[in-house]
């Protein structure tokens, strides 16, 4: 807390001493070209400055100055460079335009644009890192998760249909091993009301997929990788509204809106919801009250989810004394029907759990602060998380819907409301100094706490849960220091260290040695340190070498440390995993002639991991619990190969393979008993993966400036055992067989992208997909989405 309001007394120190002096005069005109036609996205910089804009639809511009003497300069692609000497007047309002001229180098075959896409500069980081556009997914009905299964090396894990838990795969970790951030925010205190995967594709620009080794601004304690969910932040006035339909009685809408004013202060607004019945048909084991079962087609009767949130930022940008300056309000909720346990046999009939997140956030950043070069960013948020887990029904049911009396009260096996406030914060900082072209430095803090109170005054009384009333917290601290060297922008590399704290307070179970249900209160503090490199070089402009190695920490997580509350069973007595990361990747990105784009990228890793943290299933239950393991090891490559032609037809696809196996070669670390499954891959771990897809554009059809697009994708998941392959024979192994699934979507824009209609229709051939431990997903199912937009550009 003492750190929390050390940066918050910063960050108010130089919010005053920077806003002293603000821009009072007014720069503003048209660019055209020589025919005096508009020219839209034309560059305005003002030289030896850090004041610049982009002209609107209609060639417009505005830009705010001290008063003094300038040289503007305008600059536009296809065009040639104009500069003009102005002097500023106090108060007053000029304008100043130009006429450009083609700029006759754009006959030749192939140009070199200087100025790069957000996109294409993550790609050319020294780290292992894919990026996706969200903007092109704007009418599809796809959730950030589903966004996410499209990444070379990812693979998405999820229990169901819409709102169903989500993990992310990534070059073989999962779950915790994978942390998510928005716009460089960490995501773990959102709750469960915001998250992957509830959050419409709209709301990105896009997301950054970092493999393995990871930048210290993030202050991430991950070793599969971070993902980084980077919003609109864009200066733009805009509007974006849709609602769609599908099968299972899904619905789904979303609104988007922003404005920005003249003098910098803006306003965005994102509000979303999710509703389905997710009554899709599942084929699995019935099971009666007289011990008989039979495998048969069912329709899931209890699984109704529902989540609403409204995301709020307000604040200004582009000011003398802050970059962006944001304060930001999340409100969500949801609700959700509990069908099953982790293991399909195991059915609810009414079990369900409700949540509402409350979450206060602040964003300030600011570059040249005081002298050129000097960057600041700093980032705090408040996280207050509702949850309520209600399982109080004292009856059994089977999957055709019928129930018979129990025993006991809980379908689960324990009585319980599960009430309990989750309460979460972090603050961020993160300074870079830039010396000169060749050198740069950089440090980054990251603090978190977590705290849980439970009052469910029924799980307190009951011996089996007595561990509620003991008290759960998880502090942490991260600290990195980076050093950048860059050669001309051909060959790059960083040198960091990240300094890793955790203190640690819950319940462990010591029934063991008392032989009662009992348990009693651990404390831990835990530190150490961890360092890596991460270098790239251009063997040629076209031609990109990465190669990076981290010694890397992860610790525990709150749901690994203290459960869930609902399916899963914590362990506060988890030792952080660490592992030596070692990476290589090749980049081929090059537009072959002027109708032909080809991007190449083959990425290899080798992952050598202590004390790696595993969830185990308990069978006869359906619960899930927290292991350190013991030793694993994973190699593998991921290939991704994509295709443009024009602004036509594009193809591409992705192909992972990787072979995790265990290393550990005894029982456990306190036993002398060789283990029969050493070197054996880790169950319930897909291998072999990968997806493909095309699209076809068709401009200007029925109209100018419509268009009509059509797109298919391919999803392949190899076989892989769900229990270790040495155990059992051939015929009770349990595996998940091979899956293909295709996907076909069809959009309609209409006045340049004002109207919009799409049709989807995913696993059109209606295959049968499992996914963690046998759980079923949806099969055929179809989506119709309305969607418009209007953006006025600044």
């Amino acid at each position: 807390m003492k750190r929390f309001l050390f940066y918050l007394s910063f960050f108010f120190f130089f919010f005053q001493a920077a806003r002293a002096q603000e821009p009072s005069a007014l720069l503003s005109g048209h660019v055209k070209d020589k025919n005096g036609r508009p020219i839209a996205q034309a560059g305005i910089y003002v030289k030896y400055t850090k004041f610049d804009t982009i002209t609107s639809e209609d060639g417009s511009y505005f830009l705010h100055l001290y008063p003094g003497d300038y040289e503007i300069t305008c600059s536009a692609l296809g065009y040639e460079t104009q500069s003009i000497k102005i002097h500023v007047g106090k108060g007053k309002q000029q304008n100043l335009s130009f006429t450009l001229k083609p700029d006759a180098r754009m006959a030749l075959n192939e140009v070199e644009v200087i100025g790069k896409s957000a996109i294409k500069e993550v790609r050319e980081t020294p780290y292992n890192v894919v990026a996706l556009d969200a903007k092109s997914l704007y009418n599809s009905t796809l959730d950030l998760g589903h966004m996410l299964d499209r990444a070379s090396g990812v693979k998405i894990r999820e229990t169901g249909g819409t709102g169903s838990n989500m993990s992310v795969f990534l070059n073989g970790f999962t779950g915790r091993h994978v942390k998510l951030f928005m716009d460089g925010v960490p995501m773990e205190g959102f709750g469960s009301a915001f998250q992957l995967n509830n959050i419409p594709v709209n709301i990105a620009d896009r997301i950054e997929v970092y493999k393995g080794v990871v930048p210290i601004e993030f202050g991430a304690d991950a070793m599969g990788g971070v993902i980084n969910i980077v919003t609109n932040q864009s200066a733009n006035s805009y509007l974006d509204a849709s609602y769609s339909y599908g099968s299972f009685n899904t619905h789904k809408s979303n609104i988007s809106l922003g404005h920005t004013t003249p003098k910098g202060l803006t306003f965005q607004l994102n509000a979303f919801q999710n509703y389905s019945d997710n009554d899709y048909r599942v084929f699995t084991t019935v099971q009666y009250p007289n011990g008989n079962q039979e495998d048969q087609w069912v329709r899931r009767f209890h699984d109704t989810y529902h989540n609403e949130t409204i995301m709020a930022k307000i604040g200004f940008v582009k000011k003398p004394w802050a970059d962006r300056l944001l304060l930001g309000l999340t409100l969500g909720q949801e609700h959700a029907d509990i069908q099953h346990a982790n293991i399909m046999k195991i059915v609810y009939g009414q079990k369900e759990r409700r949540a509402s997140t409350i979450l206060p956030s602040l964003t300030y950043e600011k570059k040249d602060l005081f002298v050129d070069g000097l960057n600041l960013r700093l980032t705090a948020n408040y996280n207050s998380n509702y949850n309520r887990n209600i399982d109080t029904a004292a009856r059994q049911y089977n999957w055709l819907g019928n129930s018979w009396a129990k025993s006991s009260k809980g379908e689960s096996g324990v009585h319980t409301l599960g009430e309990f406030r989750n309460k979460n914060a972090s603050a961020t900082a993160n300074l870079s100094y830039r010396i000169n072209e060749m050198h740069s430095f950089s440090v980054s803090d990251v603090i978190a706490g977590y705290k849980r109170q439970n009052t469910d005054e029924v799980a307190i009384l009951d011996p089996i849960s007595a561990a509620d009333t003991i008290k759960r917290e998880n502090r942490k601290n991260i600290f990195g220091a980076s050093y950048r060297f860059s050669y001309k922008r051909r060959w790059v590399t960083s040198v960091f260290m990240k300094h890793y704290t955790q203190n640690i307070t819950g319940p462990v179970d010591t029934s063991r040695t008392s032989g009662t249900f009992s348990y009693a209160r651990f404390d831990k503090a835990y530190h150490t340190t961890g360092y890596g490199i991460a270098s790239t070089y251009f063997l040629h402009k076209h031609l990109q070498l990465k190669v990076s190695w981290e010694k890397a920490y992860r610790l525990p997580t709150e749901n690994e440390l203290f459960g869930d509350g609902v399916l899963e069973t914590g362990n506060a007595s988890l030792r952080a995993e660490n592992s030596y990361n070692y990476n290589l990747g090749l980049t081929f990105n090059k537009q072959l002639t002027s109708d032909h784009n080809l991007y190449v990228d083959v990425a290899g890793y080798y992952r050598d991991i202590n004390d790696y943290i595993r969830r185990l299933i308990d069978q006869r239950l359906g619960g899930a619990a927290y292991s350190n393991h013991g030793k694993v090891r994973n190699v593998g490559v991921d290939t991704e190969l994509r295709y443009y032609y024009r602004d036509i037809f594009s193809l591409g696809g992705n192909v992972t393979y990787q072979n995790m196996r265990n290393k550990e070669q005894l029982v456990s670390e306190n036993s002398t008993q060789l283990s029969n499954v050493y070197d054996d891959r880790v169950p319930n771990v897909p291998y072999f993966f990968g997806n493909a897809d095309a699209a076809y554009f068709i401009r200007d059809f029925c109209g100018k400036g419509n268009v009509l697009s059509l797109g298919y994708s391919l999803n392949f998941i190899g076989q892989f055992y769900l229990h270790w392959e040495s155990q059992g024979d051939r015929n009770t192994k349990l595996e998940l067989p091979q899956q293909l699934s295709h996907d076909f979507n069809m959009s309609y824009m209409m006045k340049n992208g004002r109207y919009n209609i799409a049709f989807e229709a995913r696993n059109f051939t209606n295959e049968m997909l499992y996914d963690n431990y046998s759980l079923q997903k949806p099969g055929r199912s179809f989506a119709l989405k309305l969607r418009y937009f209007l953006v006025k550009r600044h």
